[in-house]
């Protein structure tokens, strides 16, 4: 099964963003010296997989963003996602860890008895255990059901499509353009992938509303399109700015006396509004 991917440029990026030095880091998940983290970032050794959710934590970025994973976990997948180490998980449930071992590599599956604990520990249901157990032995399982994706991904991926129907640019090169054109860095590459990947805009942005509003502006004007196009919450920001309006003219956004809809006093603001803004300015 496929650990999730290291990326050392990027998490020095992230940590930079972050503001956390090294020797913080290196602090947070145990190490003694910060050249451990200096290590990782060069990539001369990379972090053990338990390792992951902590640095991820640490530098304020989803684990997923900062280290996708290329297809579905298996058991030591999800020990490494739940931030243990095996002798740590075994002790944690008062299990054999050379059972655990054996499990995780396909030998021998676990006792019955470990399935639910096991499970707890990781966070996840006992069936998403077994699935993950039939993974660790070779068995193809595959995923539930895909939801849909989310609107931002959609309209990202449409975007894409259309600007580079011959080859599709890294998201690297997508973030670093979108940042030319914004003047500033509102957006990295692991969170173009991520979102272009199908994961919710607030894991992306770790549901820093401020973060995610910029990066989606820097993103529309790149591919030139409004940005309620690429805004998941349109029909909130349309109902926002009707309220600053209404708050503005000093009217009703809605009708009194539970009867519903738009006021008339409110559509005789939007009307006029409407007809300045179609206005021709030739006319005298």
């Amino acid at each position: 099964m496929p650990p999730r991917r290291f990326n050392g440029p990027q998490v020095m990026r992230a940590r930079r963003a972050a503001d956390v030095h090294r020797r913080e880091l290196a602090a947070a998940v145990g190490a003694k010296s910060q050249q451990i983290v200096a290590s990782w970032e060069t990539e001369r050794t990379f972090p053990p997989g338990e390792k992951l959710p902590v640095i991820a934590r640490v530098l304020g970025v989803d684990i997923d963003v900062l280290f996708p994973r290329e297809g579905l976990c298996d058991l030591a997948d999800l020990r490494c996602d739940a931030g243990y180490a095996q002798y740590a998980a075994a002790e944690q449930v008062g299990i054999s860890k050379y059972g655990l071992s054996r499990a995780e590599r396909g030998e021998r599956r676990l006792d019955d008895a470990w399935i639910g604990p096991l499970a707890k520990l990781y966070g996840v249901h006992a069936d998403e255990l077994l699935a993950a157990q039939r993974r660790s032995f070779g068995e193809s399982v595959p995923a539930s059901l895909p939801t849909t994706l989310p609107p931002l991904t959609q309209e990202l991926r449409a975007l894409v499509s259309e600007r580079f129907p011959d080859a599709e640019p890294s998201p690297d090169t997508i973030a670093g353009s979108v940042n030319g054109v914004a003047g500033a860095v509102v957006i990295r590459g692991d969170q173009v992938e991520a979102l272009l990947r199908g994961l919710p805009a607030d894991r992306v942005f770790a549901g820093a509303q401020v973060a995610r509003a910029v990066a989606v502006t820097g993103l529309a004007g790149y591919f030139g399109v409004s940005e309620l196009r690429l805004d998941d919450r349109a029909e909130s920001r349309v109902l926002d700015d009707l309220r600053y309006i209404a708050s503005r003219y000093d009217v009703d956004l809605a009708t009194r006396g539970g009867e519903g809809g738009v006021s008339p006093e409110m559509v005789a603001v939007l009307s006029d509004l409407l007809n300045r803004e179609l206005a021709d300015p030739s006319d005298p």
